[in-house]
Parts: C-alpha cells; sequence; structure tokens
C-alpha cells in the first residue's frame, strides 16, 4: 500500500512544484526516500507519516486561527481536555471521506448475497450488524 501511494503521489518532475511529495522530501532532507519504497521502506514510512502529521498540525492552526507557532488559541484553556477533543473532531470531521449512501448499499447488498457463515462476521452479536443483513 505504501509502495501504491508512490507511484500515485510521489514524482521527481514535481521537483519545483509547492507541497508536494518530492518537494517536501528535499526540503525537509528526507534525502533517503526513493520512489522504490521496498529498498527504503523504513525511510518511507517515517517521511508518509513526517508530512501527515505536518498536515495535521498546519490543519488544526488554520482552525485555531493560529499564524505561526509561537501564537497561541484564542479559546479559553479552562477544559483543556474538552478543548482537544473538541479540536480532534474538527479534524476528523474535516478529513474523513463519508462513504456515499450508495457506496453503503451496495457493499450490504453484496454481502448479503455472499454464501458463507453470517454469524462468523456478526460485530453487534445480535444480527443487527452491516455484515448480518
Amino acid at each position: 500500500m505504501l509502495q501504491d501511494t508512490f507511484d500515485r503521489l510521489f514524482s521527481g518532475k514535481t521537483l519545483k512544484d509547492r507541497g508536494t511529495l518530492c518537494q517536501l522530501k528535499n526540503d525537509f532532507g528526507h534525502r533517503n526516500v526513493t520512489t522504490d519504497v521496498m529498498n527504503s521502506f523504513n525511510y518511507a514510512d517515517n517521511f508518509i507519516r513526517f508530512v501527515t502529521e505536518a498536515h495535521i498540525v498546519y490543519l488544526a492552526m488554520k482552525l485555531l486561527g493560529i499564524d505561526d507557532f509561537t501564537s497561541a488559541p484564542q479559546a479559553a484553556a479552562d477544559d483543556s481536555s474538552k478543548f482537544l477533543d473538541e479540536l480532534c473532531d474538527q479534524i476528523v470531521q474535516y478529513i474523513w471521506l463519508m462513504p456515499s449512501i450508495a457506496d453503503v448499499k451496495d457493499v450490504a447488498e453484496f454481502a448479503a448475497a455472499q454464501d458463507d457463515d453470517r454469524d462468523a462476521w456478526c460485530i453487534c452479536g445480535e444480527g443487527k450488524s452491516l455484515f448480518c443483513i
């Protein structure tokens, strides 16, 4: 899967394009990352984690209205746990793509048409989960 990600998103042709994986690799010194993930797996894995975490921090800063790392959020920190929970919820809501109802229906119909033991896939224990249909 990591190789698929690199095949799709990592290209040496995008070195000068701002925000691309290739540009980020060079700007942040991830020199050991190559397009051949099997020969640089740990470096590639660390790099993808680095880029993902950076984008999440950037989104959090934008959601909080923070322009630089020395600024503090305007929200009151009376209940920091609640504040962090709400921020995390906003981040997940922003980046998580919900499947369409049509896709869920297709999966449910496919699962119902399968000739295997439905009970083995039951999550709820009452036959009410998606796989129990």
